[in-house]
């Protein structure tokens, strides 16, 4: 049974409204990074499916939050198919991001109560993730399009819930948030080139950044 449901999720991305994506391929390192997001303020957090030692690294970094910081979600990204969903709801995901738009998913996801994160771009794509039960709609590739998409975006979808992802870069975060959007991810930008050391501190600043431009 999963330990938060989806409305939980979706309640926690808006108060805490940026999300570490990261995959590496050493746990112990993994775990380092996730310690000092979390110490910085993070509670939703995602570690992605790309690489032969994510599913045993993602199944340490489940059994590392629920001993050491139990109000954090942890979910799974880069997840394709219904296969790996189950497999990683099983190590226990709190949520579930897809890439793309897949029905098959959404029904695991669905099933089990648990948030599912699509990819989408186009007014059609978010619409149809969210008739599949999307709690919310990433837009990838984020840098692609630009903070001017998600405000035109927002005329006709006020209301649904946006992640936008993909080379959000953290000087910009003032004109996503201005833009309209509900939450960010952010991958690589965010750790500092000399490694985790002072991820904490960075954490907390775009943290009150965020809140900043929201107020």
């Amino acid at each position: 049974m999963a330990r938060f449901t989806r409305s939980q999720l979706l309640a926690q991305a808006l108060r805490t409204p940026l999300i570490p994506v990261f995959y590496h391929a050493e746990a112990a390192y993994a775990k380092d990074v996730l310690r000092a997001c979390y110490e910085g303020g993070v509670r939703v957090y995602e570690y992605t499916n790309r690489g032969p030692e994510a599913f045993a690294i993602f199944s340490e970094l489940q059994t590392f939050v629920e001993a050491e910081y139990p109000d954090l979600l942890l979910g799974a990204g880069t997840i394709y198919t219904p296969q790996d969903a189950e497999r990683f709801i099983e190590a226990g995901a709190d949520f579930i991001v897809s890439p793309v738009i897949s029905a098959e998913v959404a029904a695991v996801c669905k099933r089990h109560d648990l948030a599912w994160l699509p990819g989408a771009q186009t007014l059609n794509e978010i619409y149809q993730a969210i008739q599949l039960g999307a709690d919310l709609v990433k837009i990838f590739p984020a840098s692609h399009l630009g903070p001017a998409y998600i405000k035109t975006l927002r005329g006709p979808l006020p209301h649904v819930p946006l992640l936008v992802s993909g080379g959000v870069q953290p000087q910009d975060l003032a004109d996503w948030f201005g833009a309209g959007a509900s939450c960010v991810s952010i991958g690589s930008q965010l750790l500092p080139a000399d490694g985790p050391g002072g991820l904490s501190a960075r954490v907390a600043e775009l943290l009150r950044q965020i809140e900043k431009a929201r107020a």
